[in-house]
């Protein structure tokens, strides 16, 4: 597990951008540029199951955060916030996994396999590298956790500012499902992004970004 912040002089909420499955923090480049600083983006490499990885995201903070997942890393993120409400202001889910009705291994990556015609070349080229860096067998131990977690059942427990933000075409979080995990937090919303995957915050991360920035406590945009 590894942890870059990208600077110390901010005034409102610390952001903090948490990845997906397999994955590192390259693939939320675009989206931090559009956020500008005052990121923590830490990575973990490690499989471990998600109320584990929540424990070692809370362990990263100091000071409450708005929590800014995409994929597993909503679960990760939802975790920490039922675990620890007093380090969590905020939180933006993109494309927020696993589908309540669809826990199925082959299922999800016959999913994932149709969300590559909706992401641009260049962030395919960059998950597989990350997938290949992570290792099969990690990819698989990891999945399996993610799987067996159950997102739906911590959503209403989450009293905060909260937002779903979820691509047009992302096979990975069904149109049912995204307002199913709106509708299940007290404060939530969704946010659709015209012309998105799984992973509208590299290819729109503009539009993402004034999501983002609906939540209080969150930067305003630089001029």
């Amino acid at each position: 597990m590894s942890l870059s912040r990208a600077s110390r002089g901010y005034v409102h909420s610390v952001v903090v951008l948490v990845h997906g499955l397999g994955v590192g923090q390259r693939y939320f480049g675009p989206l931090a540029r559009e956020l500008g600083p005052g990121l923590l983006r830490p990575e973990f490499r490690e499989p471990a199951p998600i109320a584990e990885l929540g424990s070692r995201l809370g362990e990263l903070l100091d000071e409450p955060a708005a929590l800014v997942a995409n994929s597993m890393g909503c679960q990760i993120a939802t975790a920490l916030a039922v675990q620890r409400p007093e380090l969590v202001t905020s939180l933006a889910l993109i494309g927020p996994t696993v589908d309540s009705q669809t826990h199925s291994l082959v299922r999800h990556v016959f999913r994932l396999a149709a969300d590559v015609w909706f992401e641009p070349l260049r962030l395919t080229g960059i998950v597989l590298a990350d997938y290949a860096s992570f290792g099969p067998l990690a990819l698989l131990r990891q999945a399996r956790w993610a799987l067996d977690d159950r997102i739906e059942e911590r959503l209403p427990l989450l009293d905060l500012p909260a937002v779903v933000v979820r691509g047009v075409h992302d096979p990975l979080c069904p149109p049912r499902f995204a307002q199913e995990a709106a509708a299940l937090l007290p404060q939530g919303r969704l946010v659709t992004i015209g012309g998105a995957g799984h992973v509208p915050h590299f290819s729109h991360p503009r539009e993402v970004a004034d999501a983002i920035r609906s939540l209080p406590g969150i930067p305003a945009a630089r001029g």
